[in-house]
């Protein structure tokens, strides 16, 4: 049995739109990110962008997951095509709907930037392309490992801002960090933020 029709167009929807989705496998740290080819009944048809260095580790894994959007989605294999790969859609592929709140969507050629205060010093002012936002939190993508960045840490001011406008500001706390192979190949920290306002 496939997924229901609702977590099915979540996929197609990221496919038609070219939006990025991300996965990951249970033997290597590092989440990479993607594009969704095809979406079939039993199957979504992802660009393949491990680097070969990573592959062995990758498919050794005993459980993957995709995540698109809201939504995550598990699988215990994953195939290839010989070119890309084969993330296979059951019933039971679900497994959370990873925000509640509602997404804030904004188009692939808005300009979305976090300015967080820097806690440590009260004055220098990082700005951070965003990645995924919703009404709760965001995320984002650093280039830099910093103590700014680990897990628990309160951020007292963050200004989010939309083609240079300001959409929405107050303090965060930082809860979580991972590492990313980003579409070009480069090695990021993706950062999760949620709203303490």
């Amino acid at each position: 049995m496939a997924i229901d029709a609702k977590n099915q167009k979540v996929l197609a929807d990221a496919c038609h739109e070219r939006r990025s989705v991300f996965i990951s496998g249970d033997s290597l740290q590092i989440t990479f990110q993607t594009f969704i080819l095809a979406v079939h009944a039993d199957h979504v048809t992802l660009s393949n962008r491990i680097k070969p260095r990573f592959i062995s580790a990758f498919v050794a894994s005993r459980a993957f997951s995709l995540q698109a959007g809201m939504v995550r989605y598990q699988s215990d294999h994953i195939s290839s095509d010989g070119e890309h790969m084969i993330f296979p859609l059951k019933a039971d592929a679900v497994i959370e709907e990873t925000r509640q709140a509602e997404r804030i969507s904004f188009a692939a050629d808005e300009r979305v930037i976090a300015e967080i205060l820097n806690p440590f010093d009260g004055e220098t002012r990082l700005s951070k392309a965003v990645m995924d936002m919703s009404s709760t939190g965001l995320s984002l993508r650093t280039s830099f490992e910093s103590k700014l960045f680990q897990p628990e840490t309160y951020l007292p001011q963050i200004r989010v801002l939309i083609g240079g406008e300001i959409f929405k500001q107050g303090p965060g706390r930082v809860v979580y960090r991972r590492n990313l192979m980003d579409l070009g190949g480069q090695m990021r920290s993706q950062v999760g933020v949620k709203f303490e306002s």
